[in-house]
């Protein structure tokens, strides 16, 4: 699954294939909540003028749209790399808040956007979330200057084969509209998509640089956030609710990042026909995994633990599209607040207390250390499982330049950062403070000693920097 990268066709048509007038009407009559058409008793049927309906639901939405113009830093290879993207965002408040992707607003450093009326204008980021794959941007507007701006609709009662629009600027083709239709209003997808939502599947043309643009219904409201494609697959593309949507965008208005809080808890319904399982009951969700050292462990949950409630509120997961739900009630919970779960266990009922702790989302644009020609990243369970199975917390390598310091002293990529100078490294503000002083000392022999963990073995490695490598400070492209 890649972001925003599935094939299709640019620009509006009236429908796919070979439409009759019938259909577009019958269709036409189902999205404007008709029910099921009825002929009427005169000789001449009541004709609805699809096309203007379509064009009142773009006039609706059209002028809110953003092409959006991030320059992001990519530390990934040892050094600040700028590289500017393409993405779409919309207006969903008159004094110009934004919402878009986190894929386009991470790691920028500079942001650019182009308005309806052709204007070019800066914005900042106000909040991003990578969980959920949202940002809000804030355009810097002249004092008192109002927007045109998208009505945030409802992504309740979403049916198949109700049309749509995807706006947005694929390939920086900005303005762009494709049509298409409903494919699947509830769907699941494994893997880190989707953690705490289902998309709303469609066959509107979902291409690179769509990403952050609005779907929409036939009304001219936004039902969803254009985020996903598949490559080399026709007419697939996916959209985050907009339930989720404004969900989340209320958070990172209000506090610039979403806090969740970490319990431990592996969730698998009670039934998932892709894997042909089946668990006894109608209510409840299973535990498929209890992490260590985890709140859920403390709490005394096992695998295999089918959970009945959490505070006190029933938990249906029944089916893998009840999951993103649950997961994201239990993330909601309040740190330190302890709340009771029951569970049942071989048959019988029981009552455990779990003490959600707060969930550090720390700094994850990293930390470039120039003078030593390499980058650095806190250790993440979800982003690197396999280090923090030896530190659940700290700092790791996160890119080597070549050539360059770092890497003459053999300091390699993924390694584990123990002790630099003699001081322990616990997180990067710790590592940023250590290596600013380090520079500020000016010492004779400029030199520092590293403590390392590589492959779960400690090692130790001296790292030069009187030398300064002649390497560029940003470089750009297209990703």
């Amino acid at each position: 699954m890649r972001r925003d990268d599935s094939p299709g066709s640019i620009g509006a048509s009236p429908g796919r294939g070979p439409w009759g007038a019938a259909a577009l009407l019958l269709a036409a009559g189902l999205l404007l909540g008709e029910g099921t058409p009825r002929v009427a008793e005169s000789a001449e049927p009541e004709r609805l003028d699809f096309q203007q309906i379509i064009e009142t639901a773009k006039r609706r939405v059209y002028p809110a749209l953003v092409f959006v113009k991030p320059v992001q830093e990519d530390l990934s290879e040892g050094e600040s790399r700028r590289v500017e993207v393409l993405g779409s965002g919309v207006i969903f408040r008159p004094d110009g808040y934004v919402v878009t992707n986190h894929h386009v607003a991470e790691k920028a450093k500079q942001i650019r956007c182009v308005l309806g009326d052709r204007r070019q204008v800066a914005a900042r980021v106000v909040g991003k979330d990578k969980a959920t794959d949202l940002a809000v941007l804030k355009l810097e507007l002249p004092a008192g200057e109002t927007l045109p701006h998208a009505e945030l609709g409802t992504s309740d009662g979403l049916e198949e084969g109700q049309f749509v629009m995807a706006l947005g600027s694929p390939y920086g083709f900005e303005r762009s509209i494709s049509l298409g239709i409903i494919s699947n209003a509830r769907r699941n997808l494994d893997g880190n998509d989707g953690q705490y939502n289902n998309w709303i599947q469609t066959d509107a043309a979902i291409n690179p640089g769509n990403s952050g643009g609005p779907l929409v219904n036939t009304r001219g409201q936004v039902i969803g956030i254009n985020t996903l494609g598949i490559r080399g697959a026709n007419n697939l593309g996916f959209a985050i609710p907009v339930n989720v949507v404004k969900h989340v965008i209320a958070r990172l208005v209000k506090d610039g990042r979403y806090a969740r809080v970490r319990h431990g808890l592996t969730l698998r319904a009670l039934v998932d026909y892709t894997q042909d399982t089946v668990f006894p009951g109608d209510h409840g969700v299973m535990v498929d995994d209890v992490a260590a050292e985890s709140p859920a462990e403390a709490a005394g949950l096992l695998k295999g633990d089918r959970i009945l409630s959490v505070a006190g509120a029933l938990t249906d997961g029944k089916y893998l599209e009840d999951l993103p739900g649950l997961r994201l009630r239990l993330v909601d919970l309040a740190p330190g607040a302890p709340v009771q779960v029951q569970i049942e266990r071989n048959a019988q009922k029981l009552t455990k207390t779990l003490t959600p702790e707060a969930d550090d989302a720390g700094n994850e644009d990293g930390l470039e250390c120039d003078r030593w020609d390499a980058t650095f990243q806190r250790i993440s369970k979800e982003e690197v499982p396999a280090l923090a199975f030896y530190k659940a917390r700290g700092v790791y390598v996160l890119g080597v330049s070549e050539p360059g310091n770092a890497e003459d002293a053999g300091l390699g990529t993924e390694d584990i950062l123990i002790k630099v100078d003699g001081k322990e490294v616990k997180d990067l503000p710790g590592l940023k403070a250590l290596y600013e002083a380090i520079l500020a000392e000016n010492r004779p022999k400029k030199r520092v000693l590293f403590e390392v963990l590589r492959d779960g073995l400690p090692r130790y490695l001296v790292l030069e920097f009187e030398k300064e490598y002649d390497t560029p400070d940003t470089k750009t492209g297209e990703k």
